[in-house]
């Protein structure tokens, strides 16, 4: 693609919002709620307007594929910045026709204008906050390319960035994230040994149908984190594991929690199996060729957030009515949080509801605020591994875990080695479950089985099982090499087409056709017919770079395009 197209049009988006500004800032003086409502859309804008001066220094370097992604986005920034305009422009016209008279409607009128310019100013928030939220994905991905034009023009942009306390976060530091996230891409070996943590006695606490616990350390801290254990098995090799551990803690030590959809990790514990206490070999923590039984990572809990519940909680207790708004921004927090494990180069290969926390906030209507915010974090780290390292060919015939993965991927013994794809299909499983609002695992009571709740065979297995018998295969699949008549992954290939179906004839009329589309895509993300990973598919399945773009441009696209 022709970098000067880019080019053009970020200069375009730049000069339309320079006169959204300009508007803005004659109503600086109206009211005190409209004055710190303009300073929120200057903010916002001023990130905008810095990524995309970024964006015009490295056009050259971008390949097509994202060069076209990011000229679709800058066209629609340019759509929101027109109507943005407008907007502010027919309430300008509007105030000035209902200036105060000599008739005693001066209040009345002075009161309504400033509603109108705080109505105005919140529509632009919001656009300019959905464009910034489909934005990102394909900004942090630029950090990825291997080009020293981006560390060189990284350490330009962040020159004239604000430093802040604390973490920095992608709304207020945007290159110091993206820096960040760039540095350690490849992380160096003595970093890796930096995030080891000594093991320490912690006060644990159980989250219900969660594969994580919270804890804090006993006596010492009264902050809650939530630690996510990873077993490491009796055959297992120590020091391979603790460097990939070692690896991924550098990595999540970076997130965003808000932007990425995943936790900011502050460390790991190795904890040593009983008997065995080796001595350390950095510092005080890090773990040496001595026997460990597990390790724990550590990570921080947003800012009143402390209340955290797993999403099979809430599918398995709340209420089956629950608003359409809240399920689309569940399901665009979870696609956001798989993207970005992706973009760290890993693959999680447990996405499933026990793997995921939510926050929802919702304000009463005493106090006037809008209604719901909802974060959910991924989670459940405990079988991931490096996009590019070899892979475990082992698995299980678990209902709880099969109906998540991929039929190339389900059974004891795994037909194909686990891909980003593979994430993508059991994120669409998730989605599909968020939009019908149905838990496809089912949990004992106390009254069917003593002790914590196990999972169990649910209604959605039985449905499967009927809607076998209604709909039997007269012949065979073919789908692998080493199975010509297709009966050893038949199953898995109907539990599949099971999904598929429900997905297309129940999720339209409940959350409509781009929830739809999104869901339906992950399912067949591998299937050659599917056209958001075209050419991505069986046939180019080892291609991360390419899928992550058609994720971001498909799937993503999709669920931020609802209007909720």
């Amino acid at each position: 693609m022709d970098p000067f197209a880019i080019i053009s049009a970020i200069e375009m988006c730049y000069g339309l919002g320079t006169k959204v500004i300009e508007i803005c800032e004659t109503w600086k003086n109206a009211d005190v709620e409209v004055e710190r409502r303009v300073v929120i859309v200057e903010s916002a804008w001023d990130r905008t307007r810095r990524q995309a001066e970024f964006m015009v220094r490295v056009v050259p370097i971008m390949d097509d594929h994202l060069s076209r992604i990011n000229d679709d986005l800058l066209r629609q920034l340019s759509t929101c910045l027109t109507l943005a305009i407008n907007t502010l422009e027919a309430v300008t016209r509007r105030d000035s026709l209902s200036r105060p008279s000599l008739f005693g409607f001066g209040s009345r009128a002075k009161k309504a204008s400033w509603v109108w310019k705080k109505d105005a100013i919140d529509e632009i928030v919001s656009d300019l906050e959905a464009w910034q939220r489909r934005f990102d994905p394909s900004w942090f991905l630029l950090m990825k390319i291997a080009d020293p034009v981006i560390d060189s023009e990284l350490a330009r942009a962040r020159v004239s960035e604000t430093r802040a306390r604390g973490l920095p976060t992608a709304a207020k530091q945007p290159f110091a994230v993206a820096a960040g996230l760039r540095h350690v891409l490849s992380p160096k070996p003595e970093q890796a040994k930096d995030v080891f943590l000594p093991d320490t006695s912690m006060e644990w606490r159980d989250i219900p149908f969660s594969s994580v616990k919270a804890g804090r350390l006993v006596g010492k801290d009264a902050r809650w984190y939530i630690v996510d254990t990873i077993e490491v098995g009796a055959a297992a090799r120590v020091r391979d594991i603790a460097r990939d551990v070692g690896v991924l803690a550098v990595k999540l030590s970076r997130a965003d929690p808000l932007a990425f959809g995943l936790l900011n990790c502050k460390g790991v514990v190795a904890v040593p199996r009983q008997g065995h206490y080796p001595q350390p070999s950095h510092r005080s923590s890090h773990p040496n060729q001595h026997d460990y039984s597990c390790f724990r990572f550590v990570f921080r809990i947003p800012e009143g957030m402390e209340v955290l519940q797993s999403l099979r909680h809430l599918l398995l207790n709340s209420d089956e009515h629950i608003s359409l708004s809240r399920k689309v921004r569940i399901a665009r927090e979870l696609a956001k949080a798989v993207n970005y494990v992706h973009t760290f180069a890993f693959v999680h290969k447990n996405v499933r509801p026990e793997s995921v926390l939510c926050f929802e906030e919702d304000y009463g209507a005493a106090n006037q605020r809008p209604a719901g915010r909802s974060h959910a974090f991924l989670v459940g780290f405990d079988a991931f591994r490096a996009a590019a390292a070899e892979t475990i060919m082992a698995g299980d015939m678990r209902w709880d875990r099969n109906v998540y993965r991929h039929p190339l991927r389900q059974g004891d013994d795994p037909a194909e080695k686990y891909q980003m794809q593979h994430d993508i299909y059991s994120l669409g499983v998730c989605l599909l479950e968020i939009g019908l609002w149905e838990s496809f695992v089912e949990y004992t009571t106390e009254d069917e089985v003593p002790g914590p709740p196990q999972a169990k065979l649910g209604k959605t297995y039985d449905d499967f099982q009927a809607w076998l018998q209604e709909n039997p295969l007269t012949t065979p699949s073919s789908r692998r090499d080493d199975d010509p008549l297709g009966f050893l992954d038949t199953v898995a290939f109907r539990l599949k087409d099971y999904l598929v179906e429900k997905a297309r004839t129940r999720l339209a009329p409940r959350m409509g056709e781009k929830f739809a589309r999104a869901v339906l895509s992950c399912l067949t993300c591998l299937d050659e017919g599917n056209e958001d990973f075209g050419g991505v598919g069986a046939a180019h399945a080892g291609d991360d770079g390419a899928a992550a773009l058609c994720f971001i441009e498909g799937v993503m696209k999709s669920l931020d395009e609802i209007s909720v």
